[in-house]
């Protein structure tokens, strides 16, 4: 995907108010995206992953503490 075509696929996702959207709107952008891989000779798995990729506030490293994590 363009760096384009990825910021309208966010805002998209953003403008969805319920799970049920969110899974559509992922689904039809996954079908696409299969058209696409199918028309450059590559393959993408038949279903998106679980969950989508990730994105909003994760976990990661850090507990937001600082050194010594609040012991004293």
């Amino acid at each position: 995907m363009t760096p384009e075509e990825r910021q309208q696929q966010r805002a998209k996702m953003r403008s969805t108010t319920t799970k049920e959207e969110r899974e559509k709107v992922r689904a039809e952008h996954h079908e696409r995206m299969k058209e696409r891989a199918k028309e450059q000779g590559a393959s993408i798995p038949d279903n998106p992953p679980a969950g989508g990729m990730g994105g909003g506030m994760g976990g990661g490293m850090g507990g937001g503490m600082g050194p010594g994590g609040g012991r004293q």
